[in-house]
């Protein structure tokens, strides 16, 4: 099959790819026309065969032919007899080929196309999910669909008819109602809709169509979808709570809340307060709104909703619950709480005196209201006029910014001579109560002076009213004299402690009641009846008609009456001050008990208008009208009372109301019976004239409208202050509102409604709303449920359960639970009584400890009581207005619900039930988690303790104190759940070194039986400091200086010793210490060795100790040295002389490191436990003197000790004689010998040359002269030549006459030229003893830690000896005795040639060593013997030496090349003097570098004359000072240091020492 661009280029022909009838009748002939266009560029010959079928006919085929471009019609006759689908071909022939062409006849069918597959995803539960799917209709007929689909899912088509070649949108819902995965076919059912198939005429629309007679076609789409609940949440919150804090009344405070949807699908949300059993929504207006209402939060998404808080109640805890629903999640509930806390306002001063002033004039004071609020607050003196009265404001009202202030100017006019005295208050709108302010004034005139009254005198009548004395009482009726008066004035009494004592402080009620307590209540003592007057209409021409003001004296003292009358009683406040209302009469008199009535008139004056005024009268006891006859200390302050009338000029004319109320609806603070709450509000007067307004008693608007019927109706708790009043244009008033219950009524408000008249239109007045709420205190236990149970709790393990305690009145209050008596033992609460705030919910743990097995069951009853509120307190006469409240303070128990509980048994183990730390550092913490695991169901209380154990028969440092205080555990107590594990956290710290071993003990509660089941658990720890031990020490120095020599010269018993005691805190401040200066003044404070290195001469091979630092402890340690550089600067900066801040030593000490004299390496490291390092200390002979370098050895976190490091190097062209001590002891000698033993003494040489020596005699003559001329000792020999760097034994013959200590100075002269040049003395002491008693111990010559053998091989040495000391204990005298022991050769490469050096320890032939000499293989050994044979007694201590030379493998036999040396360089000749030995200077770099020493002559020498000449000049003072400290150190200029053991002493064994050379690399 071609297409059309195939076709023409084949073969040039372009024609239709088919010709199709459509609209045909069977038995009708319809023709069409096929068309052939020749596309080519040359004429085509074309011919064409008929189809094979009879319904399509042509004419005859003949061939025609077809120019360029040209086209030809070939009509196609269609002739069917039925109405079926015909198609037939017809074939076109070409000279190129043959193609052909459809014919075809269609018919009128229904053809839809849809939508395959619809996939919803995850859609929410519970509510509908939309898509939309267009339905096309391809078809030839109108369609008529319906769509067949089952829950959930649904399919809405606006339309039930589609034209042909049109379409619908069709809408498929999912409205899934579980969390579930759905799948289903939506079927659409297609029918012929045409008029000539259906029957059915389009146009008529009261035939509906009949689709179930035709036939129909079916079109399946699939449909999927998942049903999952959404989920909203609050971040972070478990109960979310949105917290406002404290906000100034009618302040809109916004709080935003972030609510997540943690589901993957949307979440439609609606927010609606909680009206749940047990909820009690807000009076309105409601407190909280939050918006928006509604929303959808997307999938995994935030959501910010607003919440707003808006209260004019002051001092009300509000608290509303909301609920935030989605239609298939889980409700989330949000509570709002929010204080509206009272505005703060205060004035200046409590009270203004104007003190003692002439009447006829006014005075000023001035008053700050100072507002501390965020909030603007409004005031207003409601019981002042504005600019009328002998009292006058000048801003009577007014709004106070916030966190501002206020200034108030108060004039004071008096003209009567009498005392003045108002209480006047403030009311803030917000604020918690009115501001009390005491305005007093003492006006006189020249005749008439009363006395001065004070603010003290106000205070204490006051305080005694508040006692409940309500008058002072009488003075004594016998008058005291004069002399007793001044006696009983010295005394202080009562009065004169009252008189000085501030005022009591009054309650925000008190201060409310106060102010609003009605003029004629029987608690004042100066009543007035009809203090608000109203006198209608009026004229300006005469006054109104009179009205009757009652005033009546409830005191036992005569009063007087003056009404305060503008330019009769009082100075006019302005010059057109006139008072409306006029009285009479002016003055007068009231006896006690008695009354008094006074006729008052209303006289406006402006016409068309309102008008009022407040008249003043001040009454006072006729006694105070002087000073002479007052008694201070029982002066009765005046009383002011007031009257307000009010008028107006309007006639008939009444207008609109112009009255703008701040709130249409007032809520009080709820409260309990008996109890007030108070609200301001505030009129305002927004228009231009002056506006009269009368407040007129309530009535109730409430559901019961009053009364349960029965009785007469209940009396409505609302009332107002002031009830009239005018107003000024553009001002306000403050109207006082009271809530005083009598009886609760739960959740049914208190309503009423206020009617305002305003300018006398009765007929239109305004409203205003209040309601309140009157609860008494009322608690849910466990959302009302009646029983709890506990779960099963082991027998005296106590198990708590938190139970949830609501209050569900609106008022604070406190609750008290209490379980039988009988039943505490069982059941109890820890805290049983607490307090709630309104709505507020909180959690009472409740205890369940059972004793047996068995179950329980107790009662719980609660008591709920409304909290005592300090503002709600009331004192004095006022009292008697309060109900009484007896019921609440006998309030009874209610039954709440019943606790039930069963007792089981306990099993705790413990995992693991032992514990070794191993071996814990000192002073570290080291801590272990066990494991304490609940085997039961059942949740176990347990005890944890232990038990230090204290073997107090080990020697140890270890207290009980110390090893109590190392353990801590993590608790003492805790409670494990059924099944599950508890982690019990171990902390141990020690502070001394020991071994620690516990007891911890886990005990189940109440499990206190003699077979009780506790478990134990082991502990141990092996606590020790890191500690280092020398464990050996080798030496490789020019001079042959044996083991025990060194061993006591480093003095390594006395160091070992040290590291094995306690840290000391020196040394742990030292080591933690991080200045310079305090790790200087702290480094002295170490305990010091002296660590000698012996003698050498200059120039000589350095002097270097092995020494083997052995870790015997179980813990890893660091080590470390510290030289005095360490301890200094790094980088001192340049304004520093660092020359001058230290002295000799430390410059000595400074030259010595910087010309590196010794080398420790390493400086620092770390021994494994059990391990051991070697540590190389080199001395270098650069330098002629004695050299010291203090070095710190650190242990880190254990011991430090301050090591001094010294050897001296002599000239080259000297000698050096040295024996080991100053002080040579000899072994004691039994008496009764006839010669005693014999004994070393080793001297050495240590120079490069040879000393000539010899022993003076002349001591030991004398020393045996003082011993009965007998030869006590003997010495031999006495003289000789030393050679250089070698050593000899001095046999001293010791033979005691008596049984004492003897001490001999034994003086050794170094000889030059025959001359005695320097001379060495050291002191011998020996000592005699008695053979029948014990034989005195003394010191031996080699310690008794002496290593016998080499602790590990020395770096440098292959060779080594399987012991170093021979012990040839006793012998007899010519006996001969041999030891024996094997050189090892333990190299690979190197031949190891030997020579034993008896070193003339013994005589000739005494000591025989077999093979004195010798060569050993790579890795072979040799047996060496040593015979032994005296032929007198000796005691001999000593070593022989023997001597190593290494020869490689690969040089061995080789015969050695003798290079000549080339001859020396000239010597340079010196002068020499008589006295002194002039010789070249072994000073500086060249000498330290090995170089040939050269001749410095004497004009670069530091001469004495030109030290002389130095010291004369300030630039040679200079040049010392910066030279001279690289002079030697003498050993006197350091302290003295007491070794541990000082020389040697001898014992029955002989030492062997063995010096070689390093062997080659």
């Amino acid at each position: 099959w071609l297409g059309g661009d195939e076709r023409v280029q084949l073969y040039g022909i372009d024609c239709e790819d088919q010709v199709t009838w459509h609209d045909w009748q069977p038995g009708v002939e319809s023709v069409c026309n096929l068309v052939l266009k020749n596309v080519n560029l040359v004429t085509q010959y074309v011919k064409f065969k008929l189809p094979p079928t009879k319904e399509f006919d042509m004419p005859y085929p003949e061939p025609f032919k077809l120019a360029p471009g040209m086209k030809k019609s070939i009509p196609i006759s269609f002739r069917p007899s039925k109405y079926e689908e015909h198609m037939d071909q017809v074939m076109i022939i070409t000279k190129g080929g043959s193609f052909y062409v459809t014919v075809k006849a269609t018919v009128k069918d229904i053809a839809l196309h849809v939508t395959q597959s619809i996939n919803f995803g995850l859609c929410p539960t519970v509510e509908k999910s939309e898509v939309f799917m267009d339905v096309h209709n391809t078809g030839d007929l109108r369609a008529a669909v319906r769509w067949h689909a089952k829950p959930p899912f649904t399919v809405r088509c606006p339309s039930d008819i589609i034209e042909v070649g049109s379409s619908v949108r069709c809408v498929v819902e999912f409205e899934p109602q579980t969390a579930s995965n759905f799948e289903a076919w939506l079927v659409c059912e297609a029918r012929d809709a045409s008029g000539g198939a259906g029957g059915v005429d389009d146009d008529d629309p009261s035939q509906p169509m009949r689709l179930d007679a035709q036939p129909s076609k079916s079109y399946r789409t699939e449909a999927r979808g998942v049903g999952k609940m959404p989920h909203l949440c609050v971040p972070g919150q478990t109960r979310p709570e949105v917290h406002f804090g404290s906000v100034f009344p009618g302040s809109r405070t916004p709080q935003t809340l972030e609510i997540l949807n943690t589901t993957p699908v949307r979440a439609t949300f609606r927010v609606t307060p909680l009206h749940d059993r047990g909820e009690v929504p807000p009076l309105p207006p409601a407190p909280f709104a939050m918006t928006p209402e509604s929303g959808v939060v997307e999938p995994d998404s935030k959501f910010t909703l607003t919440c707003y808080f808006q209260s004019n109640t002051v001092k009300e805890h509000a608290c509303q619950r909301f609920q935030i629903t989605s239609p298939g999640g889980t409700p989330l509930v949000v509570t709002c709480k929010a204080f509206s806390q009272p505005m703060e306002v205060r004035l200046s001063a409590r009270s203004i005196n104007f003190g003692e002033v002439p009447a006829g004039k006014v005075y000023t004071r001035t008053l700050q209201i100072h507002n501390d609020s965020s909030r603007p607050a409004a005031y207003h003196f409601i019981n002042v006029d504005v600019q009328t009265g002998v009292f006058c404001f000048d801003r009577p009202q007014g709004v106070v910014p916030a966190n501002s202030f206020m200034v108030v100017t108060i004039y004071f006019g008096p003209m009567t001579p009498i005392n003045y005295c108002k209480q006047v208050s403030c009311v803030v709108r917000g604020a918690l109560a009115p501001l009390t302010l005491h305005l007093i004034g003492s006006a006189h005139t020249d005749k008439t002076r009363p006395a001065r009254l004070d603010q003290r005198h106000i205070d204490v009548f006051r305080n005694m009213q508040l006692k409940g004395v309500r008058e002072h009482p009488p003075p004594p009726e016998k008058p005291r004299k004069h002399e007793e008066r001044m006696e009983y004035e010295d005394e202080p009494d009562d009065a004169e402690q009252t008189q000085k004592s501030a005022a009591k402080a009054v309650s925000a009620t008190q201060a409310f009641l106060e102010m609003m307590l009605p003029t004629e209540s029987k608690q004042r003592d100066v009543t007035v009846s009809a203090s608000e007057l109203d006198f209608g209409s009026c004229t300006t021409l005469s006054p109104s008609e009179k009205q009757v003001v009652t005033i009546t004296n409830r005191t036992s003292q005569k009063v007087c009456v003056t009404w305060m009358l503008p330019g009769e009683t009082r100075v006019p406040c302005a010059p057109d001050d006139r008072s409306l209302l006029s009285v009479f009469p002016t003055h007068t008199d009231i006896a006690p008990r008695g009354s008094f009535d006074f006729q008052v008139t209303f006289k406006p004056r402006s016409e068309s208008s309102y008008e009022g005024q407040m008249l003043e009268a001040v009454v006072y006891q006729k006694i105070n009208r002087t000073f002479r006859l007052v008694d201070l200390e029982r002066f009765t302050p005046p009383w002011m009372v007031s009257i307000k009338g009010i008028g107006h000029t309007m006639g008939m004319t009444r207008n609109d109301p112009r009255l703008d109320l701040a709130e249409s609806s007032v809520r009080f603070r709820p409260c309990h019976p008996g109890e007030r709450t108070y609200q301001v509000a505030m009129l305002t007067n927004p228009g231009d004239t002056t506006i009269s307004y009368r407040i007129l008693p309530p009535f109730d608007a409430g559901p019961d409208q009053g009364g349960d019927g029965d009785g007469p109706p209940e009396e409505v708790p609302f009332r107002a202050y002031p009830l009239q009043g005018v107003i000024p244009p553009h001002q306000f008033h403050l109207v006082a509102l009271e809530f005083a219950p009598k009886k609760a009524r739960n959740e049914v408000p208190f309503v009423a409604i206020f009617q305002i008249v305003v300018d006398y239109n009765e007929g239109q007045p305004k409203t205003m709303r209040v309601s309140g709420r009157a609860w008494e205190p009322k608690v849910t236990f466990c959302r009302g449920q009646s029983m709890v149970t506990f779960p099963p709790t082991c027998s005296g393990i106590a198990s708590n359960m938190n139970c949830l305690i609501r209050n569900v009145s609106e008022i604070p209050i406190r609750y008290e639970c209490k379980i039988p008596t009988r039943f505490r033992s069982i059941f109890e609460f820890p805290e049983s009584s607490g307090r709630l705030m309104p709505s507020e919910t909180s959690e009472i743990m409740a205890r369940f400890c059972p004793n047996t097995e068995k179950v329980f069951s107790a009662p719980l009853y609660c008591i709920a009581r409304c909290a005592e509120d300090p503002d709600n307190a009331i004192e004095g006469p006022l009292r008697a207005l309060l109900p009484d409240d007896g019921g609440a303070a006998n309030a009874t128990p209610t039954y709440v619900l019943q606790f039930v509980g069963h007792g089981k048994g306990p099993a705790v183990s413990l995992e693991p039930d032992n514990l070794d730390l191993g071996a814990v550092r000192a002073c570290d913490e080291v801590s272990r988690q066990v494991v304490i695991l609940n085997s039961s169901n059942l949740n176990v209380h347990f005890f944890v303790s232990f038990e230090f154990v204290y073997d107090e028969s080990e020697d140890s440092e270890l207290s009980q104190e110390a090893g109590a205080q190392a353990l801590q555990l993590g608790l003492s107590e805790g409670q494990v759940a059924g099944r599950c594990t508890e982690d019990l956290d171990i902390t141990f710290r020690p502070l001394c070194r020991g071994l620690y071993q516990y007891r911890i003990i886990v005990t189940p509660k109440g499990d206190h039986r003699a077979n009780g089941r506790d478990v134990v658990l082991l502990l141990r720890a092996d606590v020790q400091y890191p500690c280092v031990q020398v464990a050996d020490l080798r030496t490789e120095a020019a001079t042959l200086q044996p083991q025990s020599m060194m061993w006591a010269q480093f003095q390594v018993d006395g160091i070992n010793s040290l590291y094995r005691g306690e840290v000391s805190p020196i040394e742990r401040r030292f080591q933690a210490a991080i200045g310079i200066d305090e790790k200087k003044k702290l480094v002295a404070q170490l305990k010091p060795f002296q660590l000698l290195f012996g003698t050498s001469a200059a120039g000589s091979t350095p002097t270097v100790v092995y020494l083997t630092i052995a870790n015997p402890t179980r813990l890893r340690l660091r080590f470390s040295f510290q030289t005095p550089q360490d301890l200094n600067l790094d980088n001192p900066p340049f304004w520093c002389d660092e020359k001058a801040l230290v002295d000799d030593r430390e410059a000595h000490f400074n030259w010595v490191e910087e010309h590196n004299i010794y080398d420790i390496q390493p400086r620092s490291g770390e021994i494994m436990p059990g391990d051991f390092i070697y540590v190389k200390m080199t001395y270098h002979h650069h330098s002629i003197g004695t050299h010291i370098l203090p070095v710190v050895f650190n242990v880190h976190d254990g011991r430090s000790v301050l090591l001094y490091l010294k050897a001296h190097s002599v000239a080259p062209n000297v000698g050096c004689l040295s024996v080991r001590s100053s002080v040579v002891t000899l072994q004691p000698v039994p008496l009764n010998v006839q010669r005693g033993t014999t004994q070393p003494v080793e001297l050495t040489n240590s120079g490069c040359i040879g000393a000539a020596w010899r022993i003076d005699m002349q001591s030991i003559y004398a020393f045996n002269m003082d011993n009965h001329d007998f030869e006590v000792l003997s010495v031999t020999p006495m003289e000789g030549v030393l050679q250089p760097q070698s050593s000899t034994f001095l046999q001293f013959t010791f033979t005691p006459l008596e049984a004492r200590s003897y001490v001999c100075q034994v003086r050794i002269e170094m000889l030059k030229d025959g001359r005695a040049a320097e001379e060495l003395l050291f002191e011998l002491r020996a000592e005699g003893y008695d053979p029948a008693s014990e034989r005195p111990k003394t010191e031996t010559l080699f310690p008794s830690n002496l290593p016998i053998q080499t602790y590990a091989p020395v770096p440098g040495c292959g060779a080594a000896l399987s012991i170093e000391i021979l012990d040839f204990d006793r012998l007899p005298v010519r006996a001969q005795a041999s030891r024996m022991l094997v050189l090892v050769n333990y190299t690979s490469e190197y031949v190891l040639s030997y020579t034993w050096d008896p070193r003339r320890l013994f005589e000739a032939e005494r000591l025989q060593i077999e093979p004195s000499s010798g060569e050993l293989s790579p890795e072979s050994h040799s047996v060496i013997v040593f015979r032994l044979c005296c032929d007198e007694p000796v005691d001999v201590s000593g070593e022989v030496a023997c001597y190593l030379q290494w020869t490689h493998i690969s040089a061995y036999g080789q015969p050695q090349e003798v290079e000549e040396e080339a001859p020396p360089p000239k010597a340079e000749y010196l002068a020499f003097h008589n006295d002194h030995v002039h010789e070249p200077m072994r000073t500086g770099k060249a000498f330290i570098a090995g170089e040939q020493s050269k001749h410095v002559s004497v004009a670069n020498r530091l001469t004495v004359s030109r030290f002389r000449n130095l010291m004369s000049t300030a630039a040679g003072q200079k040049f010392l000072n910066e030279n001279l400290h690289r002079t030697a150190l003498l050993a006197s200029h350091i302290p003295t240091m007491n070794p541990v053991a000082q020389g040697a002493s001898t014992s029955s064994s002989d030492g062997l020492a063995a010096r070689g050379h390093r062997p080659p690399p």
